[in-house]
């Protein structure tokens, strides 16, 4: 047992100090940064991979890493080597700390899954000209991304966000596997996806088919009737710092979440971990991209155009399709700082590329929408305040948090009077929009007890209109 532990460790760290051998010195020296090496800056690429590699194979403990002197000049690293490096650690303590035990790794215990030959599923997307799987749930097993030959791309006519789920080999653990056959895309039997279209390429016309809110909770009753989600919409939800917008988006998601021909799809930006548990509860694991607060701004706006292309995937493939993303204030930081060692202000180049995000958002005359909804910042801050004036306008439908409704602890604490939908009477029936605008004289607290005092919107219609 022991002996066969230590030959997959011996291979896990001969494919990691190859792969970290091809990294720049700069590159090298920011991993080394982040796992621990003392001194990471100081001597040749030769001792700073020597280094990696003792930590790796559990020679050596990693330090605390210094304040002092110089800060470095960026903070962005391969964060997927330093997960790889750790992850090698635990395998090789654990091969060392249990040789009197019945220990065994998964790849040596002869449990179901096969390392050299294994079903997999993910998105796809293209790096340096080559496509890959980004793999979902096989992080425990070492496998976060799979190749995919050009074979499939032009056989089956794959695109960048597809979904695919297929059969995967590799000879040995120092190779990438790669995809040998493909049992389904989105879903769906790869052959059915020939004659799709590209939702890009398709007439835009203005929302006019609703879509309904289901749940009890305040929140969705009350945008079914005030601020009412259309089909192709850009939606924002905006208001200040902690009034309750991921909260909002939370309602919102789990409106959707048994909306049968509608596929839900969320982005979380510079997100923190209990956040992406809130959602994952709700929306399925693989329509959940999580960019956490650690990522850096490469790894945010990675993550936010792979969703996006997820999204429009879904639309093409299923007809309708819905992307939340929290937040746009931070989406739109993270492209401010790309390639730029000061941040501030922010540039127009990076709220045009959010805009490049909202302009996804289309109801067609196809019938495929992609319906976008979104957070935005409004605050003190100058560079949140620039991001919202650069934005504010892209929006169609709006709910307006206020702070101040906030601290009264009512919930949803919406500004009635900045909470609208441009094209309500498209989606309304006439007693609702006679309701809503009855609803617009009253205050936030009386339309939220009145929802809770009434069990549906039907039934709230007619006490208001009596």
């Amino acid at each position: 047992m022991r002996r066969e532990a230590l030959t997959v460790s011996e291979k896990l760290l001969n494919e990691l100090k190859e792969r970290l051998d091809a990294k720049t010195i700069h590159d090298l020296r920011q991993v080394a940064r982040a796992v621990g090496v003392p001194r990471p800056a100081d001597g040749k690429k030769e001792r700073i991979l020597n280094c990696i590699m003792d930590i790796a194979a559990g020679n050596f403990d990693p330090v605390v890493p210094s304040n002092r002197g110089a800060h470095p000049k960026s903070n962005e690293y391969d964060r997927q080597a330093v997960a790889d490096v750790f992850r090698c650690r635990e395998i090789c303590l654990a091969g060392e700390a249990t040789e009197e035990s019945n220990f065994e790794l998964s790849v040596a215990s002869g449990e179901d899954f096969d390392l050299f030959a294994f079903t997999a599923e993910g998105t796809l997307y293209v790096s340096g000209g080559k496509w890959f799987m980004n793999v979902r749930g096989l992080r425990d097993k070492g496998i976060t991304e799979v190749f995919v030959s050009n074979y499939f791309i032009n056989t089956l006519k794959l695109r960048e966000g597809d979904w695919v789920k297929g059969d995967c080999k590799r000879e040995s653990l120092d190779e990438i596997a790669g995809l040998s056959c493909v049992l389904s895309v989105n879903d769906v039997a790869p052959e059915s996806l020939h004659d799709r279209k590209e939702i890009d390429k398709l007439v835009p016309v203005y929302p006019d088919k609703k879509i309904h809110l289901y749940g009890e909770n305040a929140t969705c009753r009350i945008i079914n009737l005030l601020s009412p989600l259309g089909e192709g919409q850009r939606a924002f939800v905006t208001g200040a710092h902690a009034c309750g917008k991921t909260s909002v988006l939370r309602d919102i998601a789990s409106g959707l979440k048994d909306y049968g021909d509608i596929k839900l799809i969320v982005a979380l930006i510079d997100a923190a971990p209990e956040e992406a548990a809130e959602f994952r509860r709700i929306v399925p694991e693989k329509n959940v991209f999580v960019s956490p607060f650690e990522a850096g701004s490469s790894g945010h706006v990675a993550t936010a155009r792979m969703a996006l292309d997820h999204a429009k995937r879904q639309a093409e493939t299923h007809g309708k399709a819905v992307l939340i993303i929290d937040d746009l204030t931070r989406l739109a930081k993270a492209f401010n700082c790309i390639g730029r060692q000061v941040c501030q202000p922010i540039d127009p180049s990076a709220t045009d590329s959010v805009k490049s995000f909202l302009a996804s958002a289309k109801n067609t005359e196809e019938g495929i929408s992609l319906t976008v909804i979104s957070a935005l910042s409004e605050s003190g801050d100058e560079a949140d305040e620039a991001v919202y004036k650069a934005l504010k306008g892209v929006c169609n439908m709006r709910v307006a948090l206020s702070s101040k409704i906030a601290r009264m602890r009512i919930y949803p604490p919406m500004d009635i009077d900045n909470t609208y939908a441009i094209g309500d009477e498209k989606l309304l029936s006439d007693n609702e929009l006679k309701t809503a605008d009855a609803l617009r004289c009253y205050g936030a607290e009386k339309i939220v007890g009145l929802v809770k005092d009434t069990k549906d919107n039907d039934e709230l219609c007619k006490q208001v209109l009596n």
